[in-house]
């Protein structure tokens, strides 16, 4: 099976279970169809399509050439040939052993919903904005079978017969030459989806979030489930996607058998180990996931029931903190994934973590808006103290260890002095005029970074607490943000969907966009990789990686 999932292609077992990730879109996967030999095809809103081979999760080929968002697209089931339908009305019809395109019209004024072939003759149904086109590209026949209706689901049954769906929830039937056979009232919304069973049997998903079994216009059984985005159908069972970000797979009685939900759930945090050998991402499911440099899991760490909110390995790389919206603070053991710590929780979460250059001590900030330092190795709370007005949101130790900033939703940036009699505030400003979310320390300890709902990012002396410069470019909240390895850029990421490379000096570099989703996250390892992490809430998360 095969599911969409934003810009990417999950595989699963036919009984549901998780196999792998297709990736290389770089906007949603819109349409996606098996050919008979297994070459599964997929289509997306960044205008292309995309052969691959599910077995080995390889690559087969691209086609490009449409000017705007592929909405629909079918396989041949002899693999040789794809039409395609885009935003703008284009049907383009390609031949696959070439990879090019053998012709194409346009259809109609605007979005192709739904393509299909005919299962008797060379003719492809196209339906869309402008209701029904049959076309036969052999004899170049045109048909047009519904005027101005928009026609958002199509489907070819075994004996030629033509069902198609519009957006006031009728259903049509036609004959295989174009006829009109039959109408019928099916759903209180768009009809978006239809399947054949068998030759008498349709199937119908609507926006009204009702799956109907139809014999000959007759409804035989109604499933009551969120909105249905695309059905598919197999010997024995109903597989059903919807606008919950979930797929269902159903027994044709009409049974629920299980309910796939995203493998991953929205990255909220990201570091690199100091070496960057290894990754660590953090999510909304309160997982901890171990990558290495191959992006191949390597830990997988759930001890948390909330959200991860932060992470941060040690100076040596050996060990990983990681907090939670629970409130406490885990310490892991990188090699093993051991859990060796459970430090006392922060009122309504974890906001921020810091370990000491020396690797001793250990720095926590919550939404309790308290700072505590630990000996974290013997689980022990050296100091507490008031740091702020509102959530701490981010912790960095200067270079000797002798200063510890935070920055706080309640718009502060502060410098606390770490002496043996105790913490002193040494300065305090009012760094933005809305609260702080990200907040990062130059590799040579001179530069402070901040991330702001704002929507700046603010540079300042880390010693004079001087503002340097104001990086203006983001066009929602500023997220997060990490110091390239040799201090001289910066990356941000925000709610606006874009990844920004910044000089220190002040020039935007650049801006990566086409995310489909905000990103809460971003770190930079010390070879120059690049990490994003993406989500929305408790959908599916992603992590991207670049080298910039």
């Amino acid at each position: 099976m095969a599911l969409g999932a934003d810009t990417y292609v999950h595989l699963h077992q036919a009984d549901g279970r998780f196999l792998r990730t297709l990736s290389g879109h770089s906007d949603t996967v819109r349409a996606l169809d098996f050919a008979a030999d297994g070459t599964l095809l997929s289509a997306s809103s960044d205008t292309t399509l995309r052969l691959w081979n599910p077995q080995s999760g390889l690559l087969k080929g691209v086609l490009q050439g449409h000017r705007d968002q592929v909405w629909s697209a079918r396989i041949s089931p002899d693999g040789r040939q794809v039409l395609s339908g885009s935003a703008d009305g284009e049907l383009r019809l390609w031949s696959v052993p070439a990879l090019g395109l053998s012709r194409s019209i346009y259809a109609g004024r605007g979005w192709i919903y739904s393509v299909g072939l005919s299962p008797l003759n060379p003719v492809w149904a196209a339906g869309g904005q402008d209701g029904v086109l049959l076309w036969n590209p052999q004899s170049g026949h045109r048909l047009p079978l519904l005027g101005s209706l928009s026609v958002r689901a199509l489907a070819w049954g075994p004996d030629g017969q033509l069902a198609t769906g519009d957006r006031d929830g009728q259903i049509q039937l036609w004959s295989a030459e174009g006829r009109y056979v039959q109408q019928w009232s099916a759903h209180r919304l768009a009809v978006s989806a239809l399947v054949w069973r068998k030759r008498a049997q349709l199937i119908s998903g609507g926006q009204d979030g009702q799956i109907i079994f139809w014999d000959t216009g007759r409804p035989q059984k109604t499933l009551q489930t969120a909105s249905v985005l695309a059905l598919a159908v197999g010997e024995s069972r109903l597989l059903s996607g919807h606008d919950d970000g979930r797929a269902r797979l159903w027994s044709l009685d009409g049974g629920l058998l299980r309910t796939l939900e995203p493998p991953a759930a929205s990255v909220s945090a990201l570091a690199y180990s100091p070496d960057g050998r290894l990754l660590a991402s953090g999510g909304w499911d309160g997982e901890v996931w171990l990558w290495n440099r191959q992006g191949q899991p390597i830990h997988r760490l759930s001890e948390a029931a909330l959200e991860i909110t932060a992470l941060a390995f040690s100076p040596d790389g050996q060990y990983l903190a990681a907090g939670s919206r629970d409130g406490l603070t885990r310490l892991y053991q990188t090699g093993s994934g051991r859990l060796l710590q459970s430090l006392e929780a922060h009122g309504n979460g974890v906001g921020a973590l810091a370990f000491a250059p020396n690797g001793r001590a250990l720095a926590t900030g919550g939404r309790d808006r308290l700072i505590r330092l630990w000996d974290w190795r013997q689980g022990r709370k050296v100091l507490e103290f008031r740091a702020h007005e509102s959530h701490v949101t981010g912790l960095a130790f200067s270079p000797d260890g002798r200063t510890l900033y935070s920055s706080s939703s309640d718009e502060s940036l502060a410098w606390w002095a770490l002496r043996p009699e105790g913490v002193g505030l040494l300065r305090r400003v009012m760094a933005h005029a809305r609260g702080l979310y990200g907040l990062a320390l130059s590799p040579n300890g001179r530069l402070l970074a901040t991330a702001s709902h704002d929507q700046t990012l603010k540079l300042w002396d880390a010693q004079s607490g001087k503002l340097l410069r104001v990086l203006e470019g983001h066009t929602e909240a500023a997220q997060a943000l990490a110091f390239s390895p040799d201090g001289q850029r910066l990356a941000s990421v925000g709610w606006d969907k874009t990844l920004r490379l910044w000089s220190v000096q002040g020039p935007l570099l650049q801006t990566t966009s086409g995310f489909v989703r905000p990103l809460y996250a971003v770190a930079w390892a010390p070879d120059g990789r690049l990490a994003v992490g993406s989500g929305t809430l408790r959908q599916a998360g992603t992590v991207a990686l670049f080298r910039p």
